[in-house]
């Protein structure tokens, strides 16, 4: 029966987690592992104490977290913390009820003649063979030996048969070739090494099963050793320490209170630095307490109600500095984000204040079992711990936090995130407002994701591979918007690079060059000219001087001018001709990507004789507009550049108060500098 067992178990092991991740097939181990070891022991009727199956719940739900949940974190601290569990059951279960202590040392000596036992595993083995072979009368040595005989002897002369043949007959001769190559064909060295490695575990794995089993049918008993008695003379030592301690801790505590959970009344007092350090040093506080607490109330031999209630104190005063230490780490958690270490910090602290129930009954009942119930206490805790999916919470914390300054940290999330958190980033992934360096590595990592769904076997099965796989995603689309993103992101760099020169060159490298806010900046390039003619490429730079964008190559006449305003309001004079004769004046309103004539109307003359000209023929030269303080444009024209009509004494004078869109005749003016 044991050895029909161990070898179902060693075979099934092999099935289910040879070259395998671990998924449902931990689940189906565990109950068809512990269905046979308790069908064992139940007919050698070694079962003592059934409370110990209770923790079977545990174990099977720390083994269904491997087909549940697809991250990681607690992948191998699992599987050590099944194998102490199925430990400890049956270190309950064969024996008799008693303190914990005990089962824990029952446990330890079951774990370490399991491997000790080996060899008698294998003596097991070979002599329930020999009974076997005995006692069925068909087989025996001699029955062996001619068996073998007669396949050497067969295997020799076919062999020298089908040699001469082969030579006889090359038709004969290519059909054995082709088998040959056929048989030897699908044999590999690698898998063939493969192979027999298999083999060598699923025997390791045999009879290490089979050194178990044939150890939990002996029961260990565990003699508890009396502690001498010391006339309780550690007393006034313990005393005047636990006196010291309280007193420390009451004031410290004050100050916790004071400084943490009032917050003082400071308004520049930066919690997060301060948090920063000090939860750590608190955690390791909080545990020397525990350690005092324990050994005082152990060596309170006339049990001292004044060392019960000192111990109390401390217990209360522990709490308070662990909740100290959890406010801490949530103040910094606040400003830098959660990770798996300030997840673990909570986790501890909580864990360490459920304790302190257990720690408290205890203190005034040394008779209590303390230790069961902190037991029980931490299994709890640990198993809780893997169904609230830590990776989820912090991914979804750190996504969508809003109350810091600070920037995400999106390669660590891509660095922890599994199939749970697939939801989460893909709807992050959608979001218009983060960068396309973020949305990159959010989207490389649901890539990566998705392959991982799609390359499962049935003992790897888990639900959240599963659920992603049923989203049906097209891995080609993910790669386009991958190369799409690369892409954006490299002439994003180009264009801040190119940007980045334009602004630290000088003004003479360019046309123009205006820098109109932090977010608009024009510059206007040279880069063609012929006889009368140039070739200008008009630029702009935004994003705070990071991003360069090629607006617009047009050609112009030489002696050309442009000037730009706010939001893309631009004006181009460009004269006639060489010797500027007359012009036109243009203006644009999508940072010169399109331009178009100014249409003025015709004005009135005042202060010159237009000797019977008309007032296009007078006043016919554009210049650029300049901005009054109260907004308006105004544009002033004369004939011809710098001379022409009326010896250029006086200039036509246009205004607008709408940023172009219509122009209103003022009046003839004075040219100031002709006077």
């Amino acid at each position: 029966m044991e050895i029909v067992g161990s070898l179902i178990l060693a075979i099934l092991q092999s099935i289910l987690f040879y070259g395998k991740a671990l998924g449902i097939s931990m689940l189906l181990f565990v109950i068809i592992g512990n269905g046979i070891v308790f069908y064992i022991l139940n007919k050698k009727d070694k079962i003592k104490n059934k409370n110990g199956f209770i923790l079977l719940l545990p174990i099977i739900l720390l083994s269904c977290t491997y087909f549940i949940f697809a991250n990681k974190t607690f992948y191998i601290s699992n599987i050590f913390i099944i194998i102490l569990l199925n430990l400890l059951m049956y270190g309950i279960v064969i024996n008799p009820k008693n303190y914990l202590k005990n089962y824990l040392n029952n446990s330890l000596q079951l774990f370490k003649n399991t491997f000790t036992g080996l060899k008698e595993s294998v003596n097991y083995t070979n002599k329930k063979a020999k009974e076997h072979i005995k006692v069925n009368d068909k087989i025996n040595k001699d029955n062996i030996k001619k068996i073998v005989i007669s396949l050497l002897v067969v295997f020799v002369v076919v062999g020298v048969v089908i040699g001469l043949l082969a030579s006889a007959d090359s038709i004969f001769a290519n059909i054995f070739d082709e088998i040959g190559k056929s048989i030897f064909g699908i044999i590999n060295i690698s898998s063939l090494f493969s192979l027999i490695f298999r083999i060598i575990i699923i025997v390791i794995a045999y009879f290490l099963i089979l050194s178990f089993i044939l150890k939990l049918k002996k029961e260990y008993t565990y003699q508890t050793k009396e502690v001498k008695s010391n006339n309780n003379k550690y007393a006034f030592t313990i005393k005047l320490l636990l006196i010291a301690l309280n007193v420390v801790y009451l004031v410290f505590c004050f100050i916790q209170i004071e400084s943490l959970f009032a917050k003082m009344n400071g308004t520049d007092f930066n919690y997060a630095n301060y948090a920063r350090t000090g939860f750590f040093q608190l955690m390791f506080v909080s545990f020397i307490n525990f350690a005092v607490i324990l050994l005082s109330n152990k060596f309170n031999e006339n049990k001292e109600k004044s060392i019960k209630i000192l111990n109390l104190f401390l217990v209360i005063f522990t709490i308070i500095i662990a909740m100290s230490s959890m406010y801490r780490m949530y103040m910094y958690q606040m400003e830098f984000g959660l990770t798996y270490l300030r997840m673990f910090v909570y986790i501890i602290l909580i864990t360490e204040i459920l304790t302190f129930i257990p720690i408290s009954i205890y203190i005034f009942n040394d008779k209590f079992d303390f230790l069961k119930w902190s037991l029980v206490i931490w299994i709890c805790v640990y198993c809780a711990v893997n169904y609230i999916n830590i990776e989820k919470i912090i991914i979804n914390y750190n996504i969508n936090k809003t109350n810091s300054t600070r920037a995400i940290d999106y390669e660590y999330i891509s660095n922890i995130a599994s199939e749970d958190s697939f939801d989460i980033l893909s709807k992050k992934s959608e979001d218009s407002n983060i960068d396309f360096s973020d949305r990159l590595e959010i989207t490389e990592t649901l890539l990566k994701l998705v392959n991982d769904s799609n390359n499962i076997s049935w003992q790897e099965f888990n639900i959240s591979k599963w659920r992603v796989k049923q989203e049906n995603i097209d891995i080609e689309q993910l790669n386009d918007e991958i190369n799409d993103l690369e892409n954006t992101i490299y002439e994003r760099e180009r264009d801040k690079t190119i940007a980045g020169n334009i602004l630290d060159d000088s003004d003479d490298n360019y046309v123009y060059k205006k820098v109109i806010n932090k977010d608009e900046t024009y510059v206007v390039e040279l880069t063609g000219a012929a006889t009368g003619v140039s070739q200008w490429t008009i630029g702009k730079i935004t994003n705070n001087g990071a991003k360069y964008t090629k607006i617009n190559t047009i050609t112009v006449s030489a002696p050309s001018k442009i000037e730009f305003f706010e939001d893309g309001l631009g004006f181009l004079e460009e004269p006639d001709g060489i010797y500027c004769p007359s012009s036109k004046l243009l203006i644009t309103r999508d940072s010169g990507k399109t331009f178009e004539e100014i249409d003025f109307p015709e004005g009135n003359f005042t202060l010159s004789d237009p000797e019977g000209k008309k007032w296009e023929d007078c006043y016919d030269y554009f210049y650029l507009p300049t901005r009054e303080d109260d907004g308006t444009l105004t544009v002033l024209v004369s004939g011809g550049y710098e001379g022409g009509y009326n010896g250029g004494k006086t200039r036509a004078k246009y205004i607008s108060n709408d940023n172009g869109e219509t122009w209103e005749f003022v009046s003839e003016v004075p040219n100031k500098d002709k006077y």
